[in-house]
């Protein structure tokens, strides 16, 4: 799905193992020589879930979303609410993981709404349904990629 079927390009910018502490730098980076992005997509926060608490991740978070709407604010962010695994790669109990995700979630779309060109989505992906996962447990399936991609596709359109 080149460029979500939108009529603009796209940079990726993920880069595996990404966390809420290392994303300032990781977009830094990446605009240093180019105009701002029309649209940042933050989709990140689950590798946070299993070594941080929940008061870092919020507060990195917070200041993470911050320092975007001074450095670009002309440009639209797009919160993407973590999306369940099937395998957390992590010693927490799962029902702690979950309790977590909830209170990121639900933090991450309230600083979202600082911004006035703003959203948020949830994927409707969960580890209920395995088909969506490669068998890592962790990553997208093909169907469950071009599942997150059809959603990030309609949340994006509103802004392009």
């Amino acid at each position: 799905m080149e460029n979500l079927r939108l009529p603009t390009s796209i940079a990726w910018w993920g880069i595996g193992g990404l966390t809420w502490s290392t994303l300032g730098r990781s977009i830094e980076a990446n605009v240093l020589l180019s105009t701002p992005p029309k649209v940042l997509v933050l989709h990140l926060g689950g590798n946070d879930l299993c070594t941080d608490p929940c008061t870092k991740v919020r507060n990195n978070i917070k200041r993470e979303i911050k320092y975007f709407r001074t450095a670009f604010a002309d440009t639209a962010i797009i919160w993407v609410d973590i999306i369940d695994r099937i395998n957390w790669r992590s010693s927490l109990p799962r029902e702690i993981i979950t309790a977590k995700r909830r209170r990121v979630n639900r933090y991450g779309r309230v600083c979202d709404k600082w911004a006035s060109r703003s959203t948020s989505i949830t994927v409707d992906i969960d580890a209920n349904t395995p088909g969506f996962f490669l068998p890592d447990g962790v990553h997208l399936s093909p169907v469950g990629l071009e599942f997150y991609l059809d959603t990030l596709r309609d949340a994006s359109m509103h802004f392009l």
